[in-house]
């Protein structure tokens, strides 16, 4: 049997799961209280409801189907370099994209990259540990509904609609996160910026009507095998960002992913 082994992020993340709300009540550091404050202040409401997920006109988001969400929240920006490091100085981990450290575009204030799935989701786990809320990655579902302002008719995630490549959308330049105008919603960069990792596995949209979906569940020869790729949303194009699939294997560290991560709590956050 053929048998991927687990990065050290995924060992560290079920080691965190484990200790459960013990760490979370252990006292940190002035540092990661200013972090763990401002992020949970970040996190927006997303009422629930009830959309037309996918478009028939992209082959790789169709077919188009409803589907109902849950009320949640999401971060309002991407993890950026410094919250990061942060996570990975308390934890003792490696720091991610060491040597790229002095180029333009790695500042404390851009968007997080380097890490795999199994890193990005150990972090928002850490999060909900510190926390104490349910804190995880997106399913699939829950960023596209966000990044189209609860599910409307909008082929980009920005304050327009549009992109137009030009000095004030978030078309192809690389940025301090919250840089370009939010959302309708609030939310900066799901249009543009670092391309971020999905907790669903990938696989081609059912037409059945579905309720709070978390992807496709994967054969029992995958598992043993270790085998499937994560989906990754939101992209640099000029071409429905909103809509546009990319996957994964969720151990690629190349692809350049960031993070961003969602609260599943109906009420909003207090």
């Amino acid at each position: 049997m053929k048998l991927k082994h687990l990065t050290k992020y995924a060992l560290a993340g079920i080691t965190l799961i484990a200790m459960g709300s013990c760490k979370s009540q252990s006292k940190q550091s002035p540092e990661v209280q200013a972090m763990l404050t401002k992020i949970k202040n970040n996190f927006v409401h997303v009422e629930g409801g009830t959309f037309m997920m996918g478009d028939n006109t992209v082959p790789a988001a169709s077919p188009a189907h409803q589907v109902t969400l849950d009320s949640y929240s999401i971060s309002k920006y991407e993890t950026t370099l410094g919250e990061y490091d942060i996570y990975t100085n308390t934890t003792g981990l490696d720091k991610v994209a060491p040597r790229w450290r002095d180029q333009d575009g790695m500042g404390p204030e851009y968007g997080a990259w380097n890490m795999n799935w199994f890193q990005a989701r150990a972090y928002c786990q850490w999060l909900g540990k510190q926390l104490e809320l349910p804190i995880d990655l997106p399913t699939e579902a829950q960023w596209e509904y966000a990044a189209r302002n609860r599910g409307q008719n909008v082929d980009h995630a920005t304050n327009s609609g549009l992109i137009e490549g030009g000095d004030r959308d978030n078309y192809g330049v690389s940025a301090p996160v919250g840089h370009y105008p939010p959302s309708p919603l609030g939310i900066y960069d799901m249009s543009g910026s670092k391309a971020e990792w999905i907790l669903d596995w990938y696989g081609n949209y059912e037409s059945e009507p579905q309720t709070n979906p978390k992807g496709r569940q994967r054969r029992k020869d995958e598992i043993a095998e270790n085998q499937g790729e994560k989906v990754v949303r939101g992209f640099r194009t000029i071409v429905k960002t909103t809509y546009r699939r990319k996957h994964l294997p969720p151990e690629n560290t190349g692809a350049g992913n960031g993070i961003r991560c969602v609260c599943n709590q109906k009420t909003p956050i207090n």
